[in-house]
């Protein structure tokens, strides 16, 4: 797909999570061997650590949604295993967190560029959210975690193999990785191509069930699971994300309110897939 924006059209605003305004993206290939898709363009690090600090939470009323969808692949592999110290890379405002707390996890850490997120944490995590991106044994101590957490992250990141060996500095040996991202083979985004939501300037790398186990076993981890994430959001917020110009989406979303089925939340596979690890 080619470049759709002017640069100067890039603001904190684009760089929002889960927004429902224009979707820019530079041009987007796909590799002929392995079939992973990426952008031509990357900004400076220092570019994108200056926009995802100034964006915003724009999702804060589906985490609740978001929690259940995330840990229900998780808990199986948890099963005989002790683990009580999880990180979170990409935390937003740390629902997951509290969510692993309430699972059992003594000691939690979080890492969130976006300042605002860290902001509307709970007082009960906000201390342990460190507003920086994520650099490895520079941003916490080697094998310090049994288990790494990151939810629609590693599509963001500028060198996924840097970023996997990384996680791999911190973890414990025999420690699990997680982690859920875009589909890019899945139908929505075949169906809708330039038009999904996925395909946009946030995101450098855009993984398949292919890609993403291929890129965990070529950095030292032996993949457990590889499988396609439900998720259970309400009617409501499908039809935000949906690429439909607002004039249409509002009288749809009044309908649906009338007829109370705007809360409606179906379990649906909509285009993202998991990946549970473990560091060999």
């Amino acid at each position: 797909y080619p470049k759709n924006f002017k640069d100067e059209e890039l603001t904190p605003s684009v760089f929002s999570a889960r927004r429902s305004t224009e979707h820019y993206h530079y041009r987007m290939v796909r590799c002929k061997g392995c079939g992973l898709v990426f952008s031509k363009s990357i900004l400076s690090e220092e570019d994108l650590l200056d926009l995802y600090s100034k964006s915003s939470v724009t999702f804060g009323d589906v985490t609740e949604y978001l929690r259940r969808d995330y840990w229900r692949p998780l808990q199986e592999h948890l099963v005989n295993r002790k683990l009580s110290s999880a990180l979170e890379i990409g935390c937003s405002s740390g629902f997951f967190l509290e969510e692993l707390k309430e699972q059992g996890f003594k000691a939690v850490k979080g890492c969130e560029p976006s300042r605002e997120a860290k902001s509307k944490a709970s007082e009960s995590i906000r201390d342990d959210i460190k507003t920086t991106f994520f650099k490895g044994k520079s941003t916490f101590p080697e094998d310090k975690f049994d288990l790494i957490c990151s939810f629609q992250t590693l599509d963001h990141i500028s060198d996924p193999g840097d970023f996997l060996k990384n996680c791999r500095q911190v973890l414990k040996p025999g420690g699990l990785v997680y982690f859920v991202t875009h589909n890019v083979d899945a139908l929505p985004a075949k169906l809708m191509k330039d038009k999904s939501p996925i395909i946009d300037v946030e995101h450098i790398y855009l993984f398949n069930r292919k890609t993403l186990p291929k890129a965990l076993e070529s950095h030292g981890f032996k993949v457990l699971r590889v499988g396609s994430l439900q998720n259970s959001y309400p009617l409501r917020y499908w039809l935000r994300m949906f690429p439909l110009k607002s004039s249409l989406k509002k009288p749809i979303l009044s309908a649906l309110e009338r007829v109370r089925l705007s809360e409606w939340s179906p379990a649906i596979r909509a285009g993202n897939i998991y990946a549970v690890a473990e560091r060999v």
